[in-house]
């Protein structure tokens, strides 16, 4: 009988001394829901003490609570009980299940909310432009999101993770985001459009053109992809590819005055002068405001009417000569049009004023060779 009296007694004190120490991780929540996180903390700090209380499950579910508590306060004392509180909730969540799989549910009630404050997180990083921050944050979601309870990747925090990588010009991290993003089929072309960029800003040309042929074949009526193919093809010095694209973009925008411009721009590289001719026409018919290509065909008039009179000067007849410069003269007038409407459409421009000073003066137009000589001397004193 006594040992059986024994026996009960010990017991009891077992219990009572268990649940001495649990008691503290229970006074840690009442004091969270009652907001007085630094009073919690003492207590989960001495339930940490305990052999007994910190094998717990439960004290690292609280622990987590708390310092989740502290990352979203706006109470600044607060929110230096943790030096990454999101991260110290994180870690304590799942050393709860790791110490007590019945926490898994509770845990999992925990999770989304920790999600949304750390994307909050990140979000407030890239508002404030504090860029390694916010991709902190976004590959920390990303961490959280892994777990079971959420069903899968979150393609729009990778998106974000991208971004962030993106602006704050850490292109690698960045390609990986948005290749994950690529591959999960999230960012439509713009997403394309980034990714060809962060290969160009790590100076890796062969796989921009691939990014930029794969944007291509994913949205062909894309008039942005198209300018950027063209442009690439234009910059990287590949006529023929431009070329074909180009014929593609008229097609699907006949009415669209810059590809007509830029296929004179790359005749005219080619030193075809005529289809080049033909193409600034149309641009300059499509949009007569377009300072580019008024300066284009008053340039390349202008550059025929220079190569005419060195024909011309090279003449030993009289004659023939005279004819020779009559012609070059009337290829000048050709050219005097364009010029002054560029400079009408952009009064600042220095080879412009440059041009029509010869043209004027070739042209005997004298006061306005003096007006243009005095603008030129102005602008260039400026400068």
């Amino acid at each position: 009988m006594k040992r059986i009296i024994l026996t009960i007694l010990t017991s009891v004190f077992l219990v009572l001394g268990m649940t001495a120490q649990k008691k503290y991780v229970k006074q840690a929540e009442n004091h969270i829901d009652q907001n007085e996180l630094k009073e919690a903390k003492t207590k989960l700090d001495m339930a940490l003490q305990d052999e007994k209380s910190k094998v717990w499950g439960k004290t690292y579910l609280v622990y987590g609570k708390l310092a989740q508590a502290t990352g979203v306060s706006e109470n600044e004392e607060f929110n230096k009980l943790f030096d990454n509180p999101f991260k110290v909730a994180y870690e304590n969540f799942m050393k709860a299940i790791e110490m007590d799989e019945s926490m898994k549910n509770p845990v999992n009630m925990q999770l989304p909310l920790l999600s949304n404050a750390v994307i909050n997180k990140g979000i407030g990083g890239f508002q404030e432009k504090d860029y390694p921050a916010a991709l902190d944050a976004f590959e920390f979601a990303l961490e959280i999101g892994e777990n079971d309870i959420f069903g899968g990747a979150d393609t729009s925090i990778i998106y974000n993770a991208g971004l962030a990588s993106y602006n704050g010009e850490m292109y690698d991290k960045a390609i990986k985001h948005f290749k994950t993003c690529k591959e999960l089929g999230y960012g439509g072309p713009d997403l394309y459009l980034l990714l060809k960029n962060c290969y160009l800003e790590n100076e890796d040309s062969t796989n921009a053109a691939i990014v930029l042929q794969e944007a291509f074949e994913a949205y062909p009526g894309n008039e942005i992809i198209l300018v950027h193919l063209v442009n690439y093809y234009l910059t990287s010095g590949k006529n023929e590819q431009a070329l074909e694209y180009l014929t593609i973009a008229k097609e699907n925008d006949p009415t669209n005055a810059t590809f007509y411009h830029a296929e004179g721009v790359l005749y005219d590289k080619a030193e075809e002068p005529e289809k080049a001719m033909k193409a600034y026409l149309k641009a300059a018919e499509l949009d007569p405001e377009y300072f580019d290509t008024q300066y284009n065909i008053g340039a390349l008039l202008f550059n025929k009417g220079v190569t005419m009179v060195e024909i011309a000067n090279a003449i030993m007849d009289n004659e023939e000569y005279e004819k020779a410069k009559k012609a070059a003269d009337e290829q000048f007038a050709k050219a005097l049009p364009y010029m002054e409407k560029a400079h009408e459409l952009n009064p600042d421009d220095i080879a412009t004023m440059e041009t029509l000073k010869i043209l004027y003066y070739r042209m005997q137009k004298m006061e306005k060779h003096e007006a243009i000589v005095k603008k030129l001397s102005e602008a260039k004193g400026t400068e």
